[in-house]
């Protein structure tokens, strides 16, 4: 209905005053009521206003939003760089370690040494005969190292061109044994094949430690148990500082992207550690090799003890001084002891010919042949069977009268041993103990009559009563009190026991 205010008034009968008009001016009239009840409640601004805020909250979610990622891109940017930074210095600290191994191998030995060749080793004066990959089973280890082919040049070696170690051979085939029941056995349990009398349990540990072959756990461990191989006094871990990439943590990520990058940096980690052991172990290496490294075929000494074969290097039998063993090898005495023993190596390719001219199994031609490529003495003792092929010697009858010759000429070249009447036992032992002072340095210790088998300690105590006398006997044999007394001394307890054994 037509509002109350709005009141229309025709007071003059006109003809302009029409319905038409009034149609118009009441539709006016209707327009200004809904203007002025428009400006009175404001809803138009009230929907405006609201739309506006919602737009400005909005804009301002998304800037969040975008300024959250930019931070998330930037940190993620930032850590991803510092691990693929971290990851190139890795992989270039590994290439350059492979580098110096393939240097090291071209100066000193060969590059691409046979798993599957066959060495022969002299050990302590036991030839023992093994596969070159059971040697470097466990990788990392001093005896991976010394076989790995990197030094076969520099390898001390005996008069028949087999590797010399200066090792309990007893002590030495077991652990060839365990390492090749490593390489080629999938049980799990392997502390069965590291078993030893218990004599020789110390030598054993200490050959062992000596070679960083570690030790596998025994069956009463648990099994949950794991052993750290960098316990192994090859790889003696020390505390480091740890680097920014290392400690880094990733939370503020997604948890796949988080997890994926943490799993990242602990391969990292791993590899970091590897990297480290592996440089560790290469200068031990260096180090190791340099006690193993070849000498004179005179420093290497042999005994026929009683029928037994022993043989050691002349500096551990001098390792400590004014003993027996000591004066006997030193350097004024022992190189007149080798005065009358051939001397093969140092022969000139002439002496070779002529050597060759006179043997009866020796035809013309492989005389030719040794004048024609000018071999000399250490290069003919060095022969083998594809060596004298490569000579030029054809015919396998040759082939195989040569290759005999030569063994039995590297047989005159060796020293000959030198006879030791004592028991091989205890003789054995103290060359034992001379090893271990030889290797252990300052953890040396003496054995105890306990540590000798019952019916051998009267021998043995006299053995090294003869080798070292007097107040040096301590070195190798520790002296425990014969009676526990206040009233009867030691010597006169020593006393005693003389004119009892008598």
């Amino acid at each position: 209905s037509t509002p109350p205010w709005i009141v229309l008034r025709y007071d003059y009968n006109d003809s302009s005053n029409s319905t038409e008009n009034i149609t118009i001016v009441n539709s006016f009239a209707w327009i200004l009521y809904l203007f002025i009840n428009l400006i009175r409640h404001k809803p138009y601004i009230t929907y405006f206003g609201c739309c506006q805020q919602n737009m400005e909250a909005l804009k301002r979610d998304r800037e969040v939003r975008a300024k959250t990622w930019r931070e998330h891109v930037s940190t993620y940017e930032q850590k991803v760089g510092m691990l693929d930074k971290e990851l190139e210095n890795i992989n270039r600290e590994f290439e350059g370690l492979k580098q110096k191994k393939l240097k090291l191998a071209e100066t000193h030995g060969h590059k691409n040494a046979n798993e599957n060749e066959l060495i022969e080793i002299n050990a302590g004066g036991r030839v023992i005969t093994a596969n070159r990959g059971a040697l470097i089973y466990q990788k990392g280890t001093m005896l991976e190292a010394l076989f790995s082919g990197r030094w076969d040049k520099e390898i001390q070696r005996d008069g028949l061109d087999r590797i010399f170690l200066d090792v309990n051979p007893e002590c030495f085939q077991r652990i060839i044994n365990y390492l090749s029941m490593l390489k080629s056995s999938s049980e799990e349990d392997t502390s069965q094949y590291l078993q030893v009398d218990k004599d020789l349990q110390l030598i054993f540990d200490d050959t062992m430690t000596y070679f960083g072959i570690e030790h596998p756990p025994s069956s009463t461990e648990s099994s949950g148990t794991t052993r750290d191989p960098t316990t192994n006094s090859a790889f003696e871990r020390k505390p480091t500082v740890k680097s920014t990439w290392e400690t880094m943590t990733f939370d503020e990520f997604p948890i796949i992207l988080k997890n994926n990058m943490r799993q990242e940096q602990k391969s990292m980690i791993n590899a970091k550690e590897e990297l480290e052991r592996i440089k560790k172990s290469l200068e031990k290496e260096e180090d190791f090799v340099q006690q193993t490294s070849a000498q004179s075929l005179s420093d290497i000494v042999s005994f026929d003890v009683r029928g037994t074969l022993m043989t050691v290097k002349r500096s551990t039998l001098r390792i400590f001084k004014d003993s027996q063993l000591d004066r006997q090898f030193d350097e004024a005495t022992w190189p007149e002891q080798h005065v009358n023993l051939p001397s093969i190596k140092e022969w000139s390719y002439e002496q070779v010919a002529d050597w060759a001219k006179h043997h009866d199994d020796i035809s013309d031609e492989v005389v030719g042949l040794l004048e024609e490529n000018k071999v000399t003495g250490s290069e003919l003792l060095a022969f083998g069977y594809e060596d004298l092929k490569n000579l030029g010697i054809s015919r396998p009858g040759t082939l195989a009268l040569v290759t005999k010759v030569i063994k039995g000429l590297r047989m005159k070249s060796q020293c000959q041993p030198i006879f030791i009447d004592h028991d091989p036992y205890c003789f054995g032992k103290i060359l034992d103990q001379l090893r271990l002072k030889a290797i252990s340095k300052e953890d040396y210790r003496p054995l105890s009559l306990s540590d000798i088998e019952e019916r051998k300690q009267d021998a043995f105590a006299k053995t090294v009563d003869y080798y070292f006398p007097g107040e040096l006997a301590h070195l190798i044999l520790k002296k425990e009190p014969l009676l526990q007394s206040s009233i009867v001394s030691q010597d006169q307890a020593e006393m005693i026991k003389r004119w009892l054994d008598e």
